[in-house]
């Protein structure tokens, strides 16, 4: 099945393809080319000093200059009884000098003689290439392209076979190979490579065969059995089956031609029906992030197939058509659950698999029957009653939907401000006043309000935690400033994270009693009621790393005295925020503006006198304290989009855990060390 994305995608993007030179390395100068000698030449030498002999060779046959290390030392007896070429004296002469501990090196024009025990300390300029030819007389150093064999490969065949001191090493980023030695040896190294460094794709046999019936990986796994191409099996390496359920195929990929036939008929043979509709078998998906209920309400409206229940079990595993999931309260929902002591599913996302579809829609021109789709809950897979051509559609378009979720780390911070002298009129007005001002500035960039997409109660946004604490610390030097909690809470993207700190507090809600009977028992239903700091956050992640938070925060305290009219409950006072804001992964959002205001009366006086009935008013005074308080709210969500960042938040936390229980241990320790006395010391006078 091809999607609206994946038709426009065809559609404007044509295929795109550039073609590198395939070198990675550039070629060195081309070498100045030296008229030598030519001619045949016997050489006979009986016990002759091999200084005696280099001199010769040098100097009255090849005519070219050289240096002798004075460790070469030797004695050499050579006899060539049919004339030889004079371009192959210098590899005699190199085989001679091998014999007697010495090498030959070619610098800067000059051929020096040295021990081999010194020969790789000499530079030589390297050699590129394949063949033999372009190898520099003596020691030297060649860097061979590999065409179409892995370095490390063609280094695994040479290395049992190189002779003593020949060396090999690698690049396996370029896919080259350096061989270090005298010309003799490399030319042998270069004949083997020339052996091994061959189009390996031109010589197999590929064969790519479709079931029409069958599923691909149960197939290769009877053929493996089968044949013997598994394991220690005799064609163990020279078949390869390889099942390509993506397009419910068999790859066939083998040395010998004659085997792919061979292998077709089998596909052919074993590639049977089953007893369902002509063409149609069941298949399994077993999913891997997604919820089968979920994902299988989604395919049935896609493709029209018919729907069932392989594995209900109970009250909230049914899942409603995609047009009824949404994630959008509706007025009578609420972002934290229910107060009573019933909770309902407050997630609205499933998908619903009923039963009561009896047709099933078909997947256009090709389809060979109705495609049926049914969510097993127990194993989280889906059951696929179609043909192979239908279900490859299914199968591309699950596997868009069956992707890992982000997740997003929610840190929120809830804090109460007493609002005294500066902060009198509320933290909106303090900042808003002093925006500009350098004594507070701080690199603190709290923007308006209205550059922030919520609403008025939104005072800024921040972008990094220096900037979330110097905001506190400015606060806190106006007024004193008290936090409430600091939760730390990881979710799903597009689900509701609660975080709850407070009791739950009975509250009657009905009371009744039998008119019949007068000693009827009076029958009372309770339910309880979440007290304390409550918050919602519902994050919903967009592209380009904008969070959408839809916030729900409630701190509510109990009275201490039932309400007049209220049954015997206790009063609650609520502080709510109801809000949607967007942000950055990791930036700030500040919101506030909820303020509380509490007023006490206290009397003081002169003891006893006060307190005269009629006259003691003369003798005391009445103070009325008034104290408005207001909350703030600061949230931080950060995208995890792998679990390599899941990874680090948990070290991140597990290290602050570490760091304070060191640092309580330390205070325990302190606490329990017994104080220091200060003693003189007695002073003896020596006489």
């Amino acid at each position: 099945m091809v999607t609206g994305d994946d038709r426009e995608s065809l559609e404007n993007k044509a295929p795109f393809m550039k073609l590198g030179s395939g070198r990675f390395i550039n070629t060195p100068a081309r070498k100045e080319q030296v008229v030598k000698p030519s001619g045949e030449i016997t050489l006979n030498f009986e016990s002759v000093d091999i200084r005696e002999v280099i001199k010769i060779i040098f100097e009255e046959i090849l005519q070219e200059n050289y240096l002798i290390d004075p460790k070469v030392q030797g004695v050499v007896t050579m006899h060539t009884e049919t004339p030889v070429a004079v371009d192959s004296v210098l590899a005699i002469l190199e085989s001679v000098l091998h014999s007697n501990g010495a090498g030959l090196v070619l610098s800067h024009g000059i051929y020096k003689i040295v021990a081999l025990s010194d020969i790789k300390k000499q530079s030589v300029v390297p050699s590129i290439g394949k063949q033999g030819k372009s190898i520099s007389a003596g020691f030297g150093t060649q860097i061979v392209p590999l065409q179409y064999v892995a370095a490390k490969e063609i280094r695994k065949v040479l290395e049992p076979m190189i002779p003593e001191g020949l060396s090999l090493s690698i690049d396996e980023a370029r896919n080259l190979l350096f061989i270090s030695g005298i010309r003799s040896q490399i030319n042998q190294a270069l004949e083997t490579i020339k052996l091994f460094d061959v189009d390996w794709l031109k010589g197999m046999s590929f064969g790519l065969f479709p079931l029409e019936y069958a599923d691909s990986a149960t197939i290769v796994d009877e053929l493996n059995k089968l044949i013997g191409s598994s394991g220690d099996g005799p064609l163990s390496g020279i078949v390869r089956l390889v099942p390509i359920e993506r397009l419910n195929s068999i790859m066939v990929i083998t040395h010998q031609p004659k085997y792919l036939e061979e292998a077709r008929r089998l596909v052919e043979q074993f590639d049977r029906g089953t007893v369902t509709s002509p063409g149609q078998r069941l298949y399994v998906y077993h999913l891997k992030h997604g919820k089968a209920e979920e994902i299988a309400g989604l395919l049935q409206e896609i493709f029209g197939g018919a729907g069932g229940s392989a594995s209900d079990s109970g009250a909230g595993n049914d899942v409603p058509p995609p047009q009824e999931r949404s994630n959008v309260r509706s007025p009578s929902q609420s972002a934290v659950p229910p107060k009573g002591g019933t909770k309902e599913n407050a997630s609205t996302g499933s998908a619903k698999a009923t039963a009561g579809k009896e047709e099933g829609g078909t997947m256009g021109s090709g389809g060979q029957g109705p495609v049926n789709i049914i969510p097993d809950q127990n194993r989280n897979a889906i059951l696929i009653l179609a043909s192979a051509r239908d279900y490859r559609a299914v199968e591309a378009t699950i596997r868009k939907l069956d992707v890992q979720p982000m997740q997003v780390l929610i840190e929120a911070t809830i804090a109460e401000v007493a609002l005294t002298d500066n902060l009198s009129y509320g933290v909106r007005w303090f900042l808003q006043g002093n925006i500009g001002d350098h004594t507070i500035q701080s690199g603190l960039n709290l923007p308006l309000p209205g550059s922030v997409s919520g609403p008025g109660l939104a005072l800024g946004i921040l972008n990094s935690a220096d900037e979330l604490r110097v905001f506190f610390d400015l606060l806190n030097a106006q007024s004193s400033v008290e936090f409430l909690s600091a939760p730390q809470i990881m979710v799903v993207d597009n689900k509701t994270a609660n975080f709850r700190v407070g009791d739950q507090i009975p509250i009657t809600t009905r009371s009744s009693q039998s008119t019949s009977n007068p000693d009827a028992p009076i029958v009372t239903e309770v339910q309880f009621r979440d007290t304390g700091t409550l918050l919602s956050v519902t994050p919903r992640v967009n592209v380009g790393g904008m969070v959408t938070l839809e916030i729900n925060q409630e701190v509510s305290v109990p009275g201490t005295a039932p309400a007049v009219g209220g049954g015997g409950n206790v009063p609650i006072s609520q502080r709510t925020i109801d809000s949607t804001v967007v942000v950055h992964s990791g930036q700030t959002v500040v919101l506030g503006g909820m303020i509380t205001q509490s007023s006490s009366n206290s009397q003081d006086g002169i003891p006893v006198l006060m307190d005269l009935p009629g006259v003691g008013k003369f003798f005391s005074s009445t103070t009325e304290d008034v104290t408005r308080t207001e909350l703030i709210i600061t949230i931080t969500p950060r995208v995890i989009t792998n679990p390599m960042q899941a990874k680090a938040v948990t070290d991140r936390l597990r290290k602050r855990l570490k760091d304070a229980s060191a640092l309580e241990m330390s205070i325990k320790e302190l606490s329990a060390r017994p104080a220091l006395r200060s003693e003189t010391p007695a002073v003896e006078s020596v006489q």
